[in-house]
């Protein structure tokens, strides 16, 4: 099995990073501190640096690495994105499929290696990790999401800048600002359960990373 600082995985932003890094701290043994993590997870910067030409590929290859999970935003280019991570994954991968299981994509070639794939929100859906968070809003709270949700619509149509394509984003920003405490940021909101990560919304993630990384 491999050692905890031979499992990656790769995400966006350090907002993603952590709340993974809480999600999964309900739910398998979870050190306090990144070093007692039992995956090494890397905020990269950006979708199109992840997708980058060969930066994958020379990832899967390298000798510190032998679980490698990537995780990024659907936003409105899922076909997309899913296609150039498969294109840089076919080499130490030939079998990987032509289309993202739902469940998440987890794959050994010959030389023992493993792969993951996680594309938020749900390996089929256009959107973003703040799209899978809205799932993990509390049931008590739907009165209050919904609201927000509305709020949200109003203040757009009233001319405020945010575009569609963030409208997941300022949902779920609107909603926590009116939590106790306000507007913290999506790990700490996990930690001061505040967002559900028990929540059966989470549990085919959740069941995803323990099988890549074999936890």
């Amino acid at each position: 099995m491999a050692k905890p600082e031979k499992k990656h995985l790769f995400v966006e932003g350090n907002d993603d990073l952590y709340a993974v890094a809480q999600l999964m701290g309900h739910h398998v043994q979870w050190g306090d501190k990144k070093p007692e993590w039992p995956v090494v997870i890397k905020a990269i910067g950006s979708v199109a640096e992840i997708l980058e030409e060969e930066f994958i590929s020379t990832t899967l290859t390298s000798s510190t690495v032998e679980i490698l999970g990537i995780m990024i935003d659907a936003d409105g280019e899922f076909h997309s994105r899913w296609n150039a991570i498969r294109r840089e994954c076919i080499a130490s991968f030939p079998l990987i499929p032509a289309d993202l299981p739902q469940d998440g994509l987890v794959l050994e070639n010959a030389d023992k290696k493993r792969v993951g794939i996680w594309i938020m929100p749900d390996n089929t859906s256009k959107g973003m990790i703040e799209t899978f968070l809205a799932y993990l809003v509390p049931n008590d709270q739907a009165g209050m999401w919904d609201r927000a949700k509305n709020i949200v619509k109003e203040v757009r149509a009233a001319g405020a800048p945010c575009r569609e394509c963030h409208q997941d984003k300022a949902n779920i920003h609107t909603w926590l600002a009116w939590q106790d405490p306000p507007g913290e940021v999506f790990g700490n909101a996990i930690v001061q359960k505040i967002l559900d990560a028990k929540s059966p919304h989470a549990a085919q993630y959740v069941a995803w990373f323990k099988r890549l990384y074999q936890l």
